[in-house]
């Protein structure tokens, strides 16, 4: 009795296969994941998917629009569970650390924003305006609390950059400068993004007080 998986066998000559764009997408995610973005091409998912290139080409359209979608289907399933506390610090937190996970779960998300692709998904807008609302409740007008949610983002986006290009090489690791070894042994990088966060809500909140108090007769 045959135990070959029909997903993963060549289409026979004369017989091409047909795939739903849902197939190409969770293909696309599996490769971009495991080998980058790089290695995601029509002949790398056809031969995922036992189909011909072309067959995938036709079923999705570009790279580009693959691309958007991986990324869109990333965040709507790491976002899909978000509990968002009531006040604005926790929500300026749990932003940040979801955000974090997102990107450190599925790198391709990170490397395809830097190329071409917006971090934009079903939820996203709904997610910025929670953050946003979120900062004008500490006090900032609605200009800044839109440039603060930026502040944030860019500190774990840049935070995950340095995790995800580093890896887990040993030249990579903090503690081969001779100061950081001997003060930390060994480094913590949850440890360095939360003290991150720390930082960042308590300058949000300074800020956010002087700017009040600027405004108050």
């Amino acid at each position: 009795m045959s135990t070959t998986d029909p997903a993963t066998t060549p289409r026979r000559r004369g017989r091409p296969n047909a795939v739903t764009r849902d197939q190409v997408i969770d293909a696309g995610v599996l490769v971009a994941n495991d080998t980058g973005l790089e290695s995601l091409s029509f002949r790398a998912l056809g031969h995922v998917l036992g189909v011909a290139p072309t067959t995938v080409q036709r079923t999705i359209g570009d790279l580009d629009v693959l691309h958007a979608e991986l990324v869109r289907r990333s965040i709507d399933e790491a976002t899909a569970q978000i509990e968002w506390p009531d006040e604005w610090r926790g929500v300026v937190r749990t932003f940040a650390e979801h955000l974090l996970v997102l990107l450190l779960r599925h790198p391709l998300v990170l490397e395809s924003h830097r190329r071409r692709a917006p971090l934009v998904s079903t939820h996203s807008d709904q997610i910025v305006r929670r953050v946003v609302d979120a900062l004008r409740e500490a006090g900032f007008d609605d200009e800044h609390a839109v440039y603060a949610f930026f502040v944030v983002y860019d500190f774990v986006i840049g935070h995950a950059s340095v995790r995800i290009g580093r890896g887990n090489s040993e030249e990579g690791r903090p503690e081969r400068h001779a100061l950081v070894g001997q003060i930390l042994g060994e480094h913590d990088y949850d440890e360095r993004f939360a003290l991150g966060i720390d930082l960042l809500v308590a300058g949000i909140e300074r800020v956010a007080e002087e700017r009040r108090s600027t405004l108050d007769p």
